[in-house]
């Protein structure tokens, strides 16, 4: 399945040149790519960093996009990608998502971008097992928590994280059945240190 139609129109003026265009594929599209960006480097200035870049990177090419493909797929393929090389580059250390972030002006607690969104995680569970679900996320390598995000945050099919990341619909099937896994094993021990 490709782009809705009114996509590829966006998409057709912004490769014509027309920044309003650009602009509205931006506004429509940067949450996504900030999610994405902030659960892979595990920091709010570096996926802010990165979702720039990644902007940046879509308006110089555009014209290699296929408009017959999903363009959320291919814009979310390349923030993956870029992120994978900012973490292999930088051996940026991750963090719990339970601990505060330290800002300037003292300590705050971290919370999605716009608060107001349907988070798919908080329907399916509550805000304690939320946390150490986030916790156990945040413990996994790139490529795993990859594919689980994509998956359960971002909500694709498996078909599109496919698409995403460029690798075989087997190798997704993988990655999440290895994601989970090691959730499980996270939160069976981390359950079982806290005596539940």
């Amino acid at each position: 399945m490709g782009s809705s139609p009114e996509e590829r129109r966006l998409v057709a003026r912004a490769r014509a040149g027309e920044e309003g265009a650009f602009r509205s594929l931006l506004r429509r599209h940067q949450r996504d790519v900030f999610n994405l960006a902030f659960r892979i480097l595990r920091n709010r200035e570096d996926a802010e960093d990165a979702a720039q870049e990644v902007f940046l990177r879509i308006y110089r090419s555009l014209g290699q996009y296929d408009p017959e493909r999903p363009f959320r797929n291919w814009l979310l393929r390349i923030t993956h990608n870029l992120c994978i090389d900012l973490l292999r580059r930088r051996r940026i250390a991750t963090v719990s998502l339970g601990e505060p972030l330290r800002r300037d002006e003292g300590e705050i607690e971290w919370e999605l971008p716009d608060p107001s969104a349907a988070d798919p995680l908080e329907a399916l569970v509550g805000k304690e097992e939320k946390e150490l679900v986030e916790e156990a996320i945040a413990k996994l390598g790139p490529t795993l928590r990859s594919a689980i995000v994509l998956r359960h945050v971002q909500g694709l099919r498996y078909e599109e994280i496919a698409d995403v990341l460029g690798i075989p619909l087997g190798t997704v099937k993988v990655r999440l059945f290895r994601a989970r896994a090691a959730i499980a094993d996270l939160l069976a021990r981390r359950l079982e240190g806290d005596g539940r």
